[in-house]
């Protein structure tokens, strides 16, 4: 399976309740029917203290997934009418974008109700040490309820598209999620220690489900 990873920041002249609406719907309305989808999901970043400076600092929005069967599935999609349809869409929420593919690997199905965040290590080379080390790590800390393992394998662009690049080097992803938000809070200073600030992101998101 790959997953195309996107992270969006919005357009400066929207408010981030227009973002999200856009994005839900029409947006993800026409992202849903790309050839060859197996699995979407929107994951709007929420309004949280658990947000660390990082995090604040690099205003996104959120990160949609498209999960296809292979490189070639991506290739159909990313090349496909409703792609184009898509790109000249973007345009009128998203403010700039950065765009991976990864592997994506679901260790530990979270249950419904469960707290998610997305952890992004931000830097170059990719680092696949550390997505050994923080899978490991995670499913240690009490009140996990779910890990997804994001291995990297490129930063991407978008073929046609002509929303700003956003320049952010990914080094690695995590997403993790916990029984609630009292679990979480627990939880936050070992998902983000002070020495690791500089670098790795938090970011509490709600999922939406579209495929």
């Amino acid at each position: 399976m790959i997953a195309a990873i996107s992270m969006m920041q919005r357009r400066p002249d929207i408010s981030v309740a227009q973002f999200r609406k856009h994005w839900l719907d029409p947006h993800g309305v026409l992202t849903a029917g790309l050839p060859g989808v197996r699995h979407y999901i929107q994951s709007h970043v929420v309004e949280s203290p658990h947000n660390n400076a990082l995090a604040r600092k690099l205003d996104l929005m959120g990160f949609p997934e498209l999960w296809f069967d292979s490189y070639d599935q991506r290739k159909v999609a990313y090349t496909s009418p409703r792609i184009a349809a898509c790109n000249i869409d973007s345009e009128q929420f998203v403010g700039a974008v950065k765009r991976i593919v990864a592997e994506p690997k679901v260790v530990q199905a979270a249950p419904k109700g469960s707290v998610k965040v997305f952890i992004l290590n931000i830097g170059e080379p990719v680092d696949a040490a550390w997505a050994d080390a923080w899978q490991e790590r995670a499913l240690k800390l009490p009140g996990v309820t779910g890990y997804v393992r994001q291995t990297i394998l490129e930063q991407a662009k978008a073929p046609d598209s002509r929303i700003p690049e956003l320049v952010l080097p990914i080094a690695g992803i995590a997403e993790v999620s916990f029984e609630d938000e009292h679990a979480l809070a627990r939880n936050v200073g070992a998902l983000v220690t002070a020495d690791e600030a500089d670098r790795l992101a938090l970011y509490v998101v709600e999922d939406h489900v579209l495929v």
